[in-house]
């Protein structure tokens, strides 16, 4: 039977004294205490390698640009424990791999992401620029999984910001073992608990100065002062005394900081859990305006047929983008006659936006403006 954990990341911002629990999930198989202890050094070793300071600002940018008025409702800090569960993720699958060992790439389930993703930034180079450490090279490409393939706007209806998150890091919807965000509270199976707690500069919030940890069981009893059952068979006894032993030594081997969430409760506030099912809203009027465009779609590409057979592929791509803004059929039907009598191509562009209402003009416009940023990064 696999061990299973809840975890949860706290940032402590000592300047303004207050913790914040920034990211919470769930451990499905291998959540044993040797294996949180063995997963807080590899975040130790990272930020000793980078000098304490990861590239939070990939994720924090990201978020930023397509969370919108949505950002502000996000735990403080956010960026911060997201990110490292991004690079939990990342030293998930690195292991994943090495289980499988060398098959064809083509045959793994992830292949068709990564052969989109390639092609995608093959076309249109990444701003982020390949990382010689293999697991930020890694947490680039989820990265680059939602500004390109994944986007919020496409999924921020149907999944919530951790089902989101986690789905950046899988090739389906159908979540692996490892580490898994998406549940807000622990589930009833979990055997583990576990706290991290990230100390981040007063100068500069994506730089974490100190890491600790606390190891509960279950019903948040301290792992490491958990005494032998005294009911329990002798041997059973001498294997959970040898077990506290060898975390006690992974502990003092690797300077591995130990607290607890009451004992910094009593040292700083503690801001109120903001986690919930974050997501997009649907606009009823935007849904029904939605509807409406697509019951007129038919029509309009006909017309636009019309239009190319006439005054060329040009101005049919102008006019398109203007008629695809029309979601009042009178408008569309309006525009039939002049598409067959204007004169020129002239004439027919002065009557489309005499016939078309100015915010409509103007709403095509923009979205021709966001489609030469996507296409020009």
């Amino acid at each position: 039977m696999s061990t299973r954990a809840w975890y949860d990341y706290y940032v402590i911002a000592p300047d303004t004294g207050m913790l914040s629990l920034a990211m919470r999930f769930y451990k499905w198989g291998d959540g044993t205490p040797e294996n949180a202890l063995e997963e807080y050094v590899l975040l130790q070793g990272r930020l000793h390698q980078h000098s304490n300071r990861l590239p939070v600002e990939w994720l924090d940018r990201l978020l930023r640009k397509q969370l919108g008025n949505l950002h502000a409702c996000l735990p403080p800090h956010f960026a911060v424990g997201a990110f490292l569960f991004l690079l939990q993720r990342a030293s998930d699958e690195a292991q994943r791999e090495r289980w499988r060992g060398l098959g064809s790439q083509r045959q793994r389930p992830h292949a068709h992401v990564r052969f989109a993703l390639d092609e995608a930034m093959a076309e249109h180079p990444f701003e982020i620029p390949p990382q010689t450490d293999p697991l930020l090279q890694r947490v680039r490409g989820f990265i680059a999984t939602a500004a390109y393939l994944r986007p919020w706007q496409a999924y921020g209806l149907r999944l919530d910001l951790l089902h989101w998150l986690q789905y950046l890091t899988q090739p389906t919807h159908g979540a692996d073992m490892g580490s898994l965000a998406g549940d807000w509270e622990p589930p009833w199976d979990i055997d583990y608990r576990y706290r991290c707690f990230f100390w981040i500069d007063p100068q500069d919030p994506f730089r974490i100065d100190q890491m600790a940890i606390e190891l509960c069981e279950r019903d948040e009893t301290d792992v490491l002062t958990t005494l032998p059952d005294t009911t329990a068979h002798p041997d059973d006894n001498a294997w959970q005394r040898k077990q506290l032993e060898q975390l006690r030594a992974t502990i003092r081997e690797h300077d591995i900081g130990i607290t607890s969430l009451a004992l910094l409760q009593h040292e700083y506030t503690a801001t109120p859990d903001r986690f919930f099912g974050l997501r997009e809203q649907p606009d009823p009027e935007a849904t029904a305006r939605r509807a409406r465009l697509e019951e007129l779609r038919s029509s309009c590409n006909m017309l636009v047929g019309q239009i190319q057979n006439r005054f060329g592929p040009e101005v049919a791509a102008t006019s398109r983008a203007i008629m695809e803004q029309i979601d009042d059929f009178d408008i569309l039907l309006d525009l039939a006659i002049p598409t067959i009598d204007s004169a020129d191509s002239t004439a027919w562009l002065n009557t489309l936006h005499k016939k078309v209402p100015p915010a409509l003009i103007e709403a095509a416009q923009r979205t021709r403006e966001l489609s030469k940023a996507a296409d020009h990064p």
